[in-house]
């Protein structure tokens, strides 16, 4: 009863290094911005390349934490405990998400060939006009947001409600949001990742690519959380409870998506290959034909070779210096991926494009990125960093200092 009375009187308080984060983030947001604003005038069609690669790097931080929220509130775990408040931060950065798709919006004509086809001319896309067509994706990017940021304000209210209230009703309606919430998470995220990711190329699908979506997500939001929870273990209360055996089930959940990132990954690419069908075979040939078969080895080796291989050793993953450059590699993978994905599709109207790369990719990159940390850091210093009225947080206390 002692510890649970100690746990409760402390503060929780977020460490003013966050201010500083913020600020660091804030210029690299400007810098990236800027360099965006110049993309935009000199090759338009390569900005929006470029704020596509960017964008759904950090929409998938932000609804990666959603999932990770929603299943620690279903299924507990010190892990969660951990993490909860650094999900709910990413979360809150949604409605920015949806006031940042705005270029996509306005110009979405220069990314989806589909948009400027005519669909009795091509008999693939007229079996799919019903889909794709620019009301409906509209009016499907309006509900995938609405959906995605009510998730996350009811959870998130809650969760502040919670550390006032140690009603049991408060966690329990969190449990019941998250049940009905990871449900329509799923479906909404494959919608998104088939209306802004594969119908890129409107001749193509797969099946699993929704999937890939989402395991992908998970995996550089694990590596984001763990460099995040490394970072804040310097400070109170972080220090007293972050331990190898937290770090190493942070790392264990990394090795595990990134093993099934690259089973998916594999599975899609097997089945196509095999069944050898000219338009589904030809996204891959994309990506293996002028020079994208460098990118493709690159890939296998960044975004699964090498994080599998380190992440075997049990104790590069219970000690922060060690695991932190793993996590850095499995982002870096990430956009990688992001990048192979979208840019050998070509301009609508235009063959696939033999590799390159954009300096407007890297302005992406650093503006978008920066702009959602300053926005994260914002949020993740406004509440204490651990739910003062968690039921599991005593137990986790105890364990902590030896109970």
């Amino acid at each position: 009863m002692s510890t649970t009375s100690n746990t409760l009187n402390k503060s929780f308080a977020p460490p003013a290094m966050l201010t500083e984060v913020r600020t660091m983030a804030l210029f690299a947001a400007l810098v990236g911005g800027a360099g965006l604003a110049v993309a935009a005038f000199m090759n338009f069609e390569e900005f929006l390349r470029g704020y596509l690669i960017a964008y759904i790097f950090v929409l998938g931080l932000s609804l990666g934490s959603l999932a990770l929220l929603m299943t620690g509130h279903m299924t507990g775990g010190n892990w969660w405990m951990l993490g909860r408040r650094i999900f709910e931060a990413a979360t809150r950065c949604l409605p920015m998400l949806a006031v940042l798709f705005l270029p996509i919006l306005l110009g979405a004509k220069h990314l989806y060939a589909w948009m400027t086809m005519d669909p009795s001319k091509d008999k693939i896309l007229a079996e799919k006009v019903w889909y794709l067509n620019h009301q409906g994706w509209v009016i499907r990017a309006v509900v995938y947001f609405a959906i995605w940021i009510t998730l996350s304000f009811l959870l998130t209210r809650l969760s502040w409600k919670q550390d006032e209230d140690a009603s049991p009703d408060v966690w329990r309606k969190m449990k019941v949001i998250s049940g009905i919430g990871i449900l329509l998470w799923a479906w909404t995220l494959t919608g998104a990742s088939v209306d802004w990711g594969m119908s890129l190329d409107p001749h193509w699908y797969s099946t699993i690519y929704g999937m890939i979506f989402m395991i992908g997500e998970a995996l550089s939001t694990t590596a984001f959380t763990i460099i995040i929870l490394s970072a804040l273990a310097k400070y109170s209360p972080m220090d007293e409870i972050i331990r190898p055996d937290r770090l190493h089930d942070l790392g264990k959940w990394l090795l595990a998506f990134t093993m099934v990132w690259a089973y998916f990954s594999f599975s899609q690419w097997l089945i196509i290959w095999m069944a050898n069908l000219p338009d589904e075979i030809s996204w891959f040939l994309n990506r293996i034909r002028n020079g994208w078969g460098y990118v493709a080895l690159l890939l296998i080796f960044v975004q699964f070779a090498l994080p599998f291989a380190l992440l075997l050793s049990r104790e590069r993953k219970r000690v922060a210096s060690r695991l932190i450059p793993v996590a850095l590699i499995a982002m870096t993978g990430r956009l990688i991926d992001l990048y192979w994905y979208v840019v050998p599709n070509g301009l609508p109207g235009q063959e696939a494009p033999s590799l390159h790369f954009h300096w407007s990719y890297l302005a992406a990159v650093i503006g978008l990125v920066g702009i959602w940390v300053a926005a994260f850091s914002s949020y993740l210093s406004k509440r204490p960093l651990l739910v003062r009225n968690e039921p599991m947080l005593a137990r986790l206390w105890e364990q902590s200092h030896g109970h």
